[in-house]
């Protein structure tokens, strides 16, 4: 029965973490998205692009789970903020094709974000005992292992 609790109690938690945590800590970050406009979509897009290098159109469109006029009209906002440039495809005949990149603006963007994220975390997180710690480190690899893309995603920009 004391098991059940737990859980319970776990799932309260992780739903403060996640909830509360994420929102706290995006709302303390936001000054760079806030400064460029970026909604949701558009940041899809920038990451999904830093992850795979490029991305088509087709590409967007199916992994954001978007119609594709809605990512070629996104795509040109990104274009207007210059955070991606885009280019024929070389690597197909079809000259309609087009592969979409980040600029250095979206890098450096990135960079910012993440280093916003870092520090904050970095403030919560200060306070805690050497053992708390531990502890927490102990909580976060168990969680990662669980999350998509596991403990041995490599997806996070370096800062």
């Amino acid at each position: 029965m004391i098991l059940m609790k737990e859980q319970s109690d776990v799932i309260k938690n992780l739903m403060t973490i996640y909830g509360y945590g994420y929102t706290d800590i995006f709302s303390d970050v936001t000054e760079s998205v806030s400064r460029l406009h970026i909604s949701k979509t558009q940041l899809d897009i920038i990451q999904f692009i830093y992850l795979n290098g490029s991305a088509t159109p087709s590409q967007l469109a199916g992994q954001l789970n978007v119609q594709r006029s809605a990512i070629t009209h996104t795509v040109k906002k990104l274009q207007h903020k210059n955070l991606i440039t885009v280019r024929q495809n070389g690597l197909t005949n079809d000259r309609r094709s087009k592969l979409i990149y980040m600029t250095e603006e979206a890098e450096q963007f990135l960079r910012e974000f993440m280093t916003s994220i870092h520090k904050k975390i970095e403030m919560d997180i200060k306070s805690l005992s050497e053992e708390e710690l531990k502890e927490l480190y102990k909580a976060t690899v168990i969680i990662m292992k669980y999350l998509p893309g596991g403990s041995n995603d490599e997806t996070y920009f370096e800062i």
